[in-house]
């Protein structure tokens, strides 16, 4: 059974996370370089990342350019709200994802 984040109170309106954040625009001196957590793949970086005053983390992809990288527009950005709610399933999606053949680099096709 799938759990999901707590449901929104209608009265409270919109969640942070339902406007989509303007694209990102960073200096070409590669100011978001202070910001990266982790590489997660060669184009893929995590970043936190300060958006209108809100906490954002992002898992972008990167392009090389005159031998410097830049953030795309391809990627997910993570509110504070949202960030929780996944933080809060990384144990289930981690079992999951060992079930499923996570445990070794096979790539698993579906079914």
């Amino acid at each position: 059974m799938l759990k999901r984040g707590k449901k929104r109170d209608a009265s409270k309106g919109k969640s942070e996370g339902d406007e989509r954040p303007k694209k990102i625009t960073l200096n070409a001196g590669n100011e978001w370089e202070k910001n990266v957590i982790c590489e997660l793949s060669k184009k893929r970086k995590v970043l936190v990342r300060n958006w209108d005053g809100k906490a954002v983390m992002d898992i972008r992809e990167f392009y090389l350019e005159d031998g410097k990288e830049y953030p795309t527009g391809n990627g997910l950005s993570f509110f504070m709200d949202q960030w929780k709610i996944l933080r809060d399933h990384v144990d289930e999606i981690d079992k999951l994802m060992m079930l499923h053949g996570g445990d070794n680099d096979q790539i698993i096709e579906p079914r």
